[in-house]
């Protein structure tokens, strides 16, 4: 909840120092202006907390999470930047006590189906937020991936812990064919902010990931900084670009390659 109301923050207060030229300027993510991105933050904060509150209507068919971003983000293109901004400002203010709601039991340990992303636990939900803003905001918006060259906010580990433990989260989860391009365990040394290591491996047809302490020695350790793999495990910055690898490089790469992480 920390990270998710300091981003929410950050976010913010870029928007507030954008004029109207900055609003239209393509992002970093394909297809969508400044503007759109904002929008975007807006619209899956509503509609997750409309989701909790069971007043959020399912799509029929039902849309994996991409094709929802964008469906959500259509119609708010004709709408002024300080309409979309005070938008995702009251969104987040409502979703502030609904989210912490599920840092506590019973909901906390219940599950739901995220969409195509996999099923997680509830108290996650501020986790993604987090993930969301911080890779919208530091990879799609801000130079020098992102259109906007204006100060950088922090990136602490109370900002990029959160988004971390996401992706981890997700490794398993979010490509049920990841499985295939595992050829042997593979280690992720992540450092900086929130660091952690741990190991990816193969059982069967799933992926697991453990503590890199109790794991089987992996084949490979791939190490990057805890930024940069917001970046690259989403497939923002290619990973060769940004990692070190040791080890079976081959049997990394096949895993790399595959990984696309949202």
């Amino acid at each position: 909840m920390t990270g998710f109301r300091l981003l929410t923050q950050d976010v913010l207060a870029l928007g507030g120092s954008l004029d109207d030229d900055d609003w239209s300027r393509p992002s970093g993510a394909e297809g969508w202006t400044v503007k759109d991105v904002f929008s975007h933050a807006g619209q899956l904060i509503s509609l997750l907390v409309a989701t909790i509150q069971g007043m959020a209507e399912n799509p029929d068919p039902p849309l994996g999470v991409e094709r929802l971003n964008e469906v959500m983000v259509g119609p708010t293109r004709e709408q002024k930047p300080a309409a979309i901004l005070d938008f995702l400002r009251t969104q987040a203010e409502i979703a502030f006590p609904v989210f912490e709601s599920l840092q506590h039991e019973p909901l906390a340990s219940s599950s739901a189906e995220m969409l195509d992303l996999g099923t997680y636990e509830l108290h996650a939900i501020p986790n993604m937020f987090t993930f969301d803003l911080a890779t919208h905001l530091h990879f799609d918006l801000l130079a020098p991936r992102g259109p906007l060259s204006l100060a950088r906010p922090p990136m602490d580990e109370e900002r990029i812990g959160p988004a971390v433990y996401w992706l981890i989260a997700g490794i398993p989860k979010m490509q049920p064919d990841l499985y295939r391009s595992l050829r042997a365990p593979i280690g992720l040394d992540l450092t900086g902010p929130a660091s952690t290591s741990v190991v990816v491996r193969r059982i069967g047809d799933a992926v697991v990931v453990e503590p890199a302490r109790t794991a089987p020695a992996p084949a490979a350790v791939v190490t990057s900084s805890t930024f940069d793999f917001l970046a690259w495990s989403t497939t923002r910055t290619p990973w060769r670009e940004v990692t070190q690898v040791a080890g079976d490089v081959t049997a990394a790469a096949s895993f790399l390659d595959k990984l696309n992480l949202v």
